[in-house]
């Protein structure tokens, strides 16, 4: 199976006003049920595989009210789906579930994991062609802002054909706490230390999009993995927008108004050398 990732980008959306209704999150730990509700258009997916303890994801709506910008989807956590709930109301929300980290996810951060959620499935565009795939996310943590800069580097990626696609726009570096924050890459990212917002998280993106274009025809696995870093304590999440997981981009007008943060092309055999090492 060959995959050639032509381009990666990222858009940042504008943050939406709150409304009335609150951030309501649904513990779900079906796979299929999961992977579904994230599929749009064009595509069509097979062979769903959950890892993760009873009660670290789910189903969320009512994300605008809490300045996600994403208003309903899925979320994936390091601990407890539902402790995203707002409102900040906890110097440090977290969810110990006695899970194992996982590998990759601890290559991203440099540092041991812990509590892994991984969602896991085969896709294929429709019709036997190949295309571009779309998804938009947020991701938060408990981490910010005390512990950006530490071994508390509480990381997730996204994995297509074994290949992480979530990087920082312009360079080469996984999105992390310690990659995004109040000082880098300040324009991605939502100080919510003051409880401005009606979610448990002290600090999250702003919503982004992955673009991966000129995917190939055939079976390609897609892989979304969240976990610790450093230790098992303060809890971290991704939430995935609804029917975003598409072959046209969703909720992003053509042209965009949003400012586009081109990586630029990225060779999959030098990043798959470059992995091997």
């Amino acid at each position: 199976m060959k995959f050639k990732l032509l381009a990666a980008s990222f858009v940042a959306a504008m943050t939406m006003s709150a409304a009335s209704q609150a951030l309501v999150i649904t513990p779900e730990d079906d796979g299929t049920t999961l992977a579904n509700t994230i599929l749009g258009s064009g595509i069509t997916i097979s062979n769903v595989d959950y890892t993760g303890a009873a009660g670290a994801s789910g189903t969320f709506t009512g994300g605008n009210a809490s300045g996600l910008s994403i208003d309903k989807g899925i979320v994936l956590s390091s601990g407890s789906a539902e402790l995203a709930q707002g409102s900040n109301d906890q110097s440090g929300a977290t969810a110990n579930n006695g899970m194992p980290g996982y590998a990759p996810l601890t290559d991203i951060s440099g540092f041991p994991t812990f509590d892994a959620t991984v969602l896991k499935f085969d896709f294929e565009f429709d019709g036997g062609v190949g295309g571009d795939l779309f998804f938009n996310f947020v991701f938060g943590s408990e981490e910010y802002l005390e512990w950006v800069g530490s071994q508390f580097n509480d990381v997730f990626g996204f994995y297509v054909d074994g290949v992480n696609v979530a990087l920082t726009p312009g360079s080469s570096d996984p999105i992390t706490i310690n990659t995004i924050n109040a000082s880098q890459n300040s324009s991605l990212f939502v100080d919510n230390t003051s409880g401005a917002h009606n979610t448990q998280m002290d600090g999250f993106t702003t919503t982004l999009q992955i673009v991966l274009t000129g995917l190939s025809a055939g079976l390609h696995t897609m892989e979304f993995a969240i976990a610790d870093a450093g230790d098992d304590a303060l809890d971290s999440w991704i939430f995935i927008q609804a029917d975003s997981f598409s072959d046209t981009p969703v909720g992003v007008p053509e042209p965009s108004p949003f400012l586009l943060l081109g990586l630029g092309l990225l060779g999959l055999g030098l990043i798959r050398r470059k992995q091997a090492q």
